[in-house]
């Protein structure tokens, strides 16, 4: 499927998980509900699934699906939830700072040149290599979504998910590894 169609298909999946959350909560509707959550979590785990496979060839949209799939948590987020809200708006600003650094990254030159500017301390490098905004995002959502699992009583599908975006942040920070290496000793 192509980037256009991926992230429609969060949006679609979002909308049918918020749906059915709903409606699990309405005597009547339960079954209902049961099904759009459900058919929700299939639709985007298929998405995280199929843009975990493309990953070390391209970053990007893997980085706009879960981008995607923060936004339209944050689109649904109660305003009874303050501390919710708050961690998804910082996860959103984040991956807007990753997606700049991506860019960066892909001039070498320009790439080389911020790379100086950051030190060659532990807590500021990430296997050898900047811990630029891009891993620093990265780090963040894998930790926020690990923090997620640890929920008890998360639906078995919705636990698939999160594992597979799990996968996702760690092999999209292996990739962007890979390219950072690429651009500063090339």
């Amino acid at each position: 499927m192509e980037k256009i169609g991926l992230l429609d298909e969060i949006v679609l999946s979002m909308e049918s998980i918020d749906v059915g959350r709903k409606g699990l909560a309405v005597e009547g509707k339960t079954e209902e509900g049961l099904h759009l959550f459900s058919t929700g979590l299939s639709s985007a785990l298929m998405v995280f699934k199929e843009v975990f496979v493309n990953v070390a060839n391209d970053i990007e949209t893997l980085i706009l699906v879960e981008y995607a799939y923060l936004t339209e948590e944050l689109r649904y987020c109660s305003s009874l939830e303050p501390g919710v809200f708050a961690s998804m708006t910082a996860a959103v600003a984040g991956f807007d700072d990753a997606l700049r650094a991506l860019k960066t990254l892909q001039d070498a030159e320009l790439y080389k040149a911020a790379e100086t500017t950051y030190p060659h301390l532990p807590q500021y490098r990430h296997h050898g290599m900047p811990k630029d905004a891009f891993l620093v995002a990265c780090i963040a959502n894998y930790t926020r979504i690990n923090n997620t699992l640890r929920t008890p009583g998360i639906n078995s599908i919705e636990r698939e998910v999160y594992e597979q975006r799990l996968k996702n942040m760690i092999a999209v920070q292996n990739a962007y590894h890979s390219w950072q290496e690429v651009a500063l000793t090339s």
